[in-house]
This record gives structure tokens, sequence and C-alpha cells, in this order.
């Protein structure tokens, strides 16, 4: 074999070479849409108003409860009961509703709650809770405070969401969900004493009605009530 002939060799199977790794990259390189997405942290900054952002951004304390939507499609098209009639209605009010996967994406707004009632987090609280409820849920963190007592909690997880009632006002609507989840929940003392729960899982089942005026710049649903579904 001559020294031309040889190199010529190299320089081809270089050039398979590059092809091959080139053409992997561009398959490994990208997402296939089943990747784990990191948990997104919540943040305490206060709401602020979508005009005032650019194109790409979103304000970070929204909790997504109308994400991912597709406006052109029809929800809970068989539907003929009261209750489906009035999701109907406030879908034909604002078009970013879908009282179909209304539930499920509610299990994100009750778990920041439960969290940021455990951790204290005023700052999230108020953007979640109407007035009377973060009152109500303030003044027990302050007790908690001036108990010297710290509350942990772990939700394991969130077994069952499911829409109860609905009502509409104009463009006022509630929305009544129940919740079934599975959480570990203690109190303690300075001293590392458990003072109130324990550590051990337990269900928890509640009914809590969110409310939006549909149309609103914040597309937070803020909750309003809650009481056991036991």
């Amino acid at each position: 074999m001559d020294d031309g002939s040889f190199f010529l060799d190299i320089i081809l199977l270089a050039m398979v070479a590059a092809f091959i790794f080139f053409r992997l990259r561009g398959v490994l390189g990208k997402r296939m849409g089943h990747e784990q997405q990191p948990r997104e942290e919540i943040t305490r900054k206060p709401y602020s108003d979508p005009k005032d952002h650019q194109a790409d951004d979103e304000p970070d304390n929204v909790v997504p409860m109308n994400d991912r939507i597709e406006f052109e499609r029809d929800p809970l098209p068989a539907d003929t009961t009261p209750l489906g009639q009035t999701l109907r209605q406030m879908h034909e009010i604002d078009r970013s509703f879908q009282g179909d996967i209304f539930a499920s994406q509610a299990e994100a707004a009750y778990e920041a709650i439960v969290m940021s009632f455990a951790e204290g987090d005023r700052g999230m609280l108020k953007d979640l809770l109407s007035e009377e409820v973060y009152r109500n849920f303030e003044d027990a963190i302050e007790q908690r405070e001036k108990d010297n007592l710290v509350m942990s909690t772990d939700i394991l997880a969130i077994k069952s969401s499911k829409i109860e009632a609905a009502t509409l006002e104009g463009r006022d609507a509630e929305i009544t969900v129940r919740f079934e989840a599975e959480m570990i929940s203690m109190t303690k003392d300075e001293e590392g004493v458990v003072v109130n729960g324990d550590p051990y899982p337990h269900v928890v089942k509640e009914l809590w009605t969110f409310a939006r005026h549909l149309g609103s710049n914040n597309p937070n649903w803020l909750l309003i009530t809650t009481t056991s579904a036991d």
C-alpha cells in the first residue's frame, strides 16, 4: 500500500467517525419530552402585573393552575350536570380556565399553602390566601413563634383531588376541591420534643374553596375556606 492510499484511508475513516459523532449528538443532545424536570422553587416576590414583564418572563409567585392550556379544546364536552355547566360558563368567560384539569392543577396550590404554613412563609401565603384566611394563618404562625415551636410537614402523596362544587356570579368564580393527602406533620418545642402530631404518616381529607375574578390580571386562585372532609 503506497503512502497516498494510506493517508486517503485515514481521511475517509475520520470523516465516517465525525459523521457518526454528529448524528449521535443530534439525538442524545435533544430533550425527548420524558426527562424529569427539576422541582421549581417558589419565591416570595410580591405579585406583579404581567404587563410589566417581557414576553418570555413570568411572575415568580404564580402557582400554575392554568398552565399548558389548549384554548381550542372544549372542556367537559359531555358533562351536562349543573356542575359541568357552571365550569363550562367559567371557560366561556375566561378561555384560560379548563374545568376538567383544574382539580389536578390545584394540587400545586394545596402543596404550596400547606408547606408555606409549616415554614411560616408569609410572603407566599399572602399571594395564595384571601385576607381573612391569611389572618387566621398568620395568627397561628405568630403564636407558634411566640411559643418557640417549630412545625415540619412532609406531603408524601396527594392521593386524590376532585371538584365538589362550583358557583359563578357574574365573573366571580368559586370552586371547591376535595383533597385526600398522605403526610407527616409534627410540631416540636425548642428542646426538640414533639408536642403535636407524630412521625407517622396519616391521611388528611379536606375541602378547600378557591375564588377568582375571571379575567383578572392576577392568575392565582385564592383560598377562601378550608373544612375537614371526614
